[in-house]
Formats: C-alpha cells, structure tokens, sequence
C-alpha cells in the first residue's frame, strides 16, 4: 500500500469514518453539526493545520470525558472551545450553521 492510499477513506450510507465519535452529544441537531465539522476536518487536514486540529479534538471527546467523569458536560464544553476555535477558517455547506449549533450547545453545558 502506498502513501496515497492510506490518505482516503470510503464512507457508505450511514456508516461513519473511523475514529468519528457518533452520539456524543445530549441533541441531535449538535450531534449533526459534530458530524459535519469532522467530515470538513477529514476532508482538510493534509493541507489545513487547523482542520487537522479540529479532527483530534472531535476523535477526542470521549477520552476528555474519561479526564473528568464526574462532571460530561464540563469536559465536553471545555473540548467545543478548542472544536470551535480550529473551525474558524471553515467554509462552505453547513460551516455557518454547524459553527452556530456548536456554539449554542456548549453555551447550554457550560
């Protein structure tokens, strides 16, 4: 397998890519919105140090989670500002409303 190939990822239907959490979040419209964020990440991050920062943060949430068991929400909060911060540059279909859901969710954790 070359360098190339390992670059692509296939994603049928309702299967998600690896390594994106699913479920994470208390609603749909916020789990949506993660989901959108994590293909733009998947789909920039060889060629934007912030789209490879918000993949790290999203495949993240749960082990932040693990850091702070008592207290989901405040981890997750914590965890959208860094999201949120590497979703600055992003653009195009669902950014502005996937952004603004993000931000209203962590608002309603915090």
């Amino acid at each position: 397998m070359n360098k190339n190939e390992d670059m692509f990822a296939i994603h049928v239907g309702d299967t998600p890519p690896e390594g994106e959490p699913v479920g994470m979040f208390k609603t749909p419209e916020a789990n949506l919105a993660l989901h959108h964020a994590y293909e733009w990440a998947c789909s920039k991050e060889e060629s934007s140090a912030d789209a490879a920062c918000a993949k790290v943060y999203i495949e993240a949430i749960a082990l932040n989670r693990e850091e702070n068991p008592a207290n989901p929400d405040e981890a997750d909060y914590v965890q959208l500002l860094y999201i949120l911060n590497n979703l600055i540059c992003w653009k195009g279909k669902h950014a502005k409303e996937s952004r603004w859901i993000l931000k209203e969710y962590a608002e309603s954790i915090k």
